[in-house]
This record gives structure tokens, sequence and C-alpha cells, in this order.
């Protein structure tokens, strides 16, 4: 495959715009913070417990996981960049792979640690640190699951993928940030539009201006967005409107869900906002690309 070498589609420099939508992202959240919202060196610390329930709700092996069936066989290093609380360490497992699962918080790693205490035997690594700057043998598969939208710098993010994996690169992205079903809330309570983090798409251009041509698969759509209770969704609007967990601002978050969102008979609630389709970005390493 003859790939391009310094092509920018557009002639655009979609590195450049990566950074600006998540700078004006980050400081229109951050104008928004109310000063009493809890704030920790961890992001996740208390909210790692939730996220790993909320992620046990989806069955594997799921869309993604579906996709990814194929590129695997016994005995093959996969590198799971993120891990967050280890959704597809048990999956990966199944397989026959080793896991190496990476993951700079702390509470999340806890989570990661429940899953390896599940599975006994199994060859699963946890490393405590953040990408790219971890050092790890090389992996045949390196994969990284709504990560991206994350990190500010994506070239040196997406270069040491590309230089880590032996067989396959694969990032998990939404076609726009998997919390875009939130964003009216943001409105009806701030004011103002919430700004878009760049996603799918905006990856897609830039690895092109990397010189890298990638394979890009739309998942199926996902299902609504639910919370078990409606409680587990007031929780959750808090933190991404960036109020703090209070009464008040708990009796202030909970018409705006009543009006925008369907409290079922059950007490769970449902979003009725589709879900921005996922989509599997990946492609095969420099040393492939060169043989």
């Amino acid at each position: 495959m003859t790939e391009p070498t310094s092509w920018a589609p557009g002639q655009y420099d979609w590195l450049q715009i990566w950074r600006d939508m998540y700078d004006r992202e980050r400081a229109q959240g951050e104008a928004a913070t109310h000063p009493d919202m809890q704030r920790s060196s961890d992001q996740y610390a208390h909210i790692a417990a939730r996220y790993a329930a909320n992620v046990k709700r989806t069955p594997q092996p799921d869309a993604f996981m579906r996709w990814l069936a194929p590129l695997l066989r016994p005995g093959m290093t996969v590198l799971d960049i993120g891990a967050g609380s280890g959704r597809y360490v048990a999956p990966l497992v199944a397989a026959g792979c080793r896991v190496v699962a990476l993951e700079h918080s702390a509470a999340m790693r806890g989570q990661i640690d429940l899953v390896r205490a599940g599975l006994p035997g199994a060859d699963i690594t946890v490393v405590d640190a953040s990408w790219p700057t971890a050092t790890i043998p090389p992996c045949e598969v390196v994969f990284a699951t709504h990560v991206l939208y994350a990190v500010r710098e994506i070239e040196p993010f997406l270069r040491a993928m590309d230089a880590q994996a032996t067989e396959r690169c694969v990032l998990l992205l939404g076609a726009r940030h998997p919390t875009t079903p939130v964003l009216p809330l943001w409105e009806a309570f701030h004011g103002s539009p919430r700004l878009p983090l760049p996603a799918a798409y905006e990856c897609i251009a830039a690895l092109a201006q990397l010189g890298i041509g990638a394979d890009v698969t739309v998942l199926p759509a996902a299902p609504a967005m639910t919370y078990p209770t409606l409680a587990d969704a007031i929780d959750d609007v808090c933190y991404r409107l960036r109020l703090p967990w209070d009464d008040a601002h708990r009796a202030a978050v909970a018409p705006l869900i009543d009006t925008h969102w369907v409290v079922q008979p059950d007490g769970s609630v449902t979003v009725p906002v589709p879900v921005p389709p996922n989509v599997v970005v990946s492609w095969h390493p420099l040393r492939l690309r060169q043989a």
C-alpha cells in the first residue's frame, strides 16, 4: 500500500484543530466548575465504582470485542491503554491472550484488581503509568478505547502506539464524545451549548496528516444511555455539569432530568437522545507498512 508522506486533508492542520477543540472544551468546563465541586489528583477517585458497575451492565463480548476477536489468538500479548475498570480484561483472557492493562488512575486500578481476582491463573499485568511515557515490551495488538478525547497532544500518543504494536493498532472513539446525550442538560443549566471535544473523524484526519492511512469501521448503533436509578442519574449529571454532590445541587438537577429524560416505572432512567455511533480506527504499524 502506498501512503501519503506529507498530506493534510483539505490542507488543514488537524493536529492543531484537535488541540484547539480540546483547549476550548476544557476552558469552558473549568469556567463552569463550581468552587465546591470535589476535586482530586485522581479524577476517578469518586466515580470508579459507579463506572465499573455501569460497565458490567453491558454484556461481553460487546460490539467492539466482536470486531477485535478475529485479530486475537492464544498466546499473543495485548496492551489496553487506559484500561479503566478492566472492561476488556476478562474477554481478552477468554481469548487466550496475555493482557497488559495500562491505567494511571489508582481508583480504576483497584477495579481492575477486582476483575483480576476473579481470573486466577490468568496472565494479567497491571501497569501504573500514562501513555506514551510508559515503558512496555512490544505487544502484538495495542488498543485504546474512548481514551483519546482526554489527550491534548495526540501525535506522540499515536506514534508511540505505532511503535509499540507488532501487528495492529486500534482506537475506539465515538463519532462524537459518548456523553453527547448529556449536552442538552448542560445548556439548560449553564445557559450555553457545551463545546465538543474532538473525536473519531478528527482522529482519522490527524492520522492521515501523520502519513497513516487507517481502516474505519462504524459499529452498530449502541442502545440508549440508561441509569439503574434516579440517584445514579443525578450523581452523574452533577459530575458532568461540574457541580458538587450536595443536596442543593442534586435538587436543582432532578427537574432537568425529569424534563429532558424519562424516568421509567421501575425507577431507572432512560436518555432519549441517540448515542453517537462508535467508530473503530485501526492500522498496521510502521514495521509492517514498510515490509
